[in-house]
């Protein structure tokens, strides 16, 4: 077996892995008698999670760069999912890991160990199909220097922010898996073009991809556009009808909106997930479908869960892996190339030129809280192209609730108002703050409902908090 120089002190991998063993092994156990020569990285465990023996095939994989093991567990540690799920649920489990280039690199299979009926511990194997010595094998941890590598789909997604590609670069990996895939995000994050990007970096990519929005069809009808009727099954009837997931056969559903889904159709769903089949309704034959599950949602699923409106083994089974989009104020570094992006598109499909906004009206839509998002900015982007004639855009351009924010914010003087400090250079108590923003909005904007815009809250705060501190009587 190769060994490779590391550290400053001239240790290999196998000197700093044999150094761990030695520390951690339990009494009466030598596991490097029986995994020392295996072609296969193993890791073993105590009762509590502690690692207490890794092999140098395990060592070199996932820790290429000779970091010490010392006092690592695996409940704490961010490890791979499949070893926690074996220690959790006390039982054999099996799965996929891939690399940060989304390239798969072992498959896993993790085994709890028992001693007369006590838990005792878990065992795992990683048989290594594709190796990368500088790369890391986690990937349910990422770090802003390990953001890069993205291709395909999802290259083309508009975005610089290390916030949305730290998400890309998930969703690139988990393309190449085919576990389902929860995308959690406010409305207009684009949760629709991720699912997109997922298809088509994935091997499904040639198959269907079938878009179903679960909001927007009655609960009466869902049934039968999922899975298909028979002819007769119903008054209307009149002919077969194929479903969405006999169409998807061999690609991927995409189910947005999910937490709109009625309780009675997750049952059928998770029975779809776990054994892929299915009946078509008014129908006596069993189909069985090859498909991967892609599901979107813009609801607090968790706090539905705990309020009985959506069922716990389902969401479990769809949130294998999560990914969660930002909101566009939590990228505002994206705004000018997103609006450029925009700009061209839409300026394209109107057959009109590329107009070019000022670095006033930038700074001001960076300044906007956009509670539609992306989709809003697009929107926007549309009506001043369709509606204007000029070349620049300048804030006056702009919606008032956006250039009166920046008019706003840009007049305030950090001497004489309470944003900063007051007179005596001391910091003001927050209810002084709110008081002082909420009475400026209001003369400013004169009303409660265009303060509340400005703002980023409903007009019933404003004239709340307005109440409270007695500017309106």
């Amino acid at each position: 077996m190769k060994i490779i120089e590391i550290g400053t002190k001239g240790e290999t991998n196998r000197g700093l892995q044999k150094k761990y063993n030695e520390q951690q092994i339990p009494h009466g156990l030598d596991y490097s008698l029986l995994f020392e020569y295996c072609d296969q990285g193993i890791c073993v465990t105590d009762e509590f999670g502690n690692i207490k023996y890794i092999n140098d095939h395990y060592y070199r994989l996932f820790y290429p760069k000779g970091v010490p093991m010392e006092k690592k567990n695996i409940l704490k540690d961010n490890h791979d999912k499949i070893i926690v799920n074996a220690f959790r649920d006390r039982k054999s489990t099996q799965g996929t890991l891939v690399n940060q280039a989304g390239l798969i690199i072992s498959e896993v299979q993790a085994w709890p160990m028992f001693s007369k009926n006590q838990f005792k511990g878990v065992v795992a194997s990683y048989g290594i199909r594709e190796r990368d010595a500088n790369r890391s094998t986690k990937i349910y941890e990422l770090k802003g220097n390990e953001i890069m590598g993205l291709k395909g789909p999802f290259k083309e997604i508009i975005g610089e922010s290390e916030n949305i590609k730290k998400v890309l670069l998930m969703a690139q990996r988990a393309s190449q898996i085919t576990s389902t895939v929860l995308i959690r995000g406010e409305s207009g994050t684009g949760k629709g073009l991720v699912a997109e990007a997922i298809h088509k970096y994935s091997q499904r990519k040639d198959q269907p991809f079938v878009v179903v929005n679960c909001g927007a069809i009655p609960s009466t009808l869902l049934e039968s556009e999922l899975f298909g009727h028979e002819q007769g099954a119903f008054t209307g009837a009149i002919r077969k009808k194929i479903g969405k997931f006999e169409l998807a056969q061999g690609g991927t559903i995409f189910l947005d909106e999910i937490g709109d889904l009625p309780l009675e159709m997750q049952v059928k769903l998770l029975r779809v997930i776990q054994e892929k089949r299915f009946e078509r309704v008014g129908g006596n034959e069993t189909l069985e479908v090859d498909v991967r599950i892609i599901s979107a949602t813009n609801k607090d699923l968790e706090k539905m869960v705990k309020e009985g409106d959506f069922r716990e083994d389902f969401y479990y089974r769809l949130n294998v892996i999560p990914l969660c989009l930002p909101s566009l104020r939590e990228r505002m570094e994206d705004i000018s190339r997103l609006t450029k992006h925009f700009v061209c598109k839409i300026s394209q499909e109107m057959g009109k030129s590329p107009v070019e906004f000022s670095r006033e009206a930038l700074e001001a839509m960076s300044q906007y809280h956009w509670p539609g998002n992306i989709r809003e900015l697009e929107n926007l982007i549309e009506r001043i192209i369709a509606l204007s004639s000029k070349e620049i855009v300048e804030i006056y351009d702009l919606p008032d609730y956006i250039s009166n924010i920046y008019e706003f914010v840009s007049s305030e003087s950090p001497e004489t108002g309470l944003i900063n400090m007051n007179n005596k250079g001391c910091i003001a108590t927050l209810e002084e703050y709110e008081k002082e923003i909420i009475e400026s909005a209001i003369n400013k904007f004169g009303s409660f409902n265009a303060a509340g815009k400005a703002l980023g809250i409903t007009h019933k705060t404003v004239a709340f908090k307005a109440r409270k501190y007695k500017i309106i009587d």
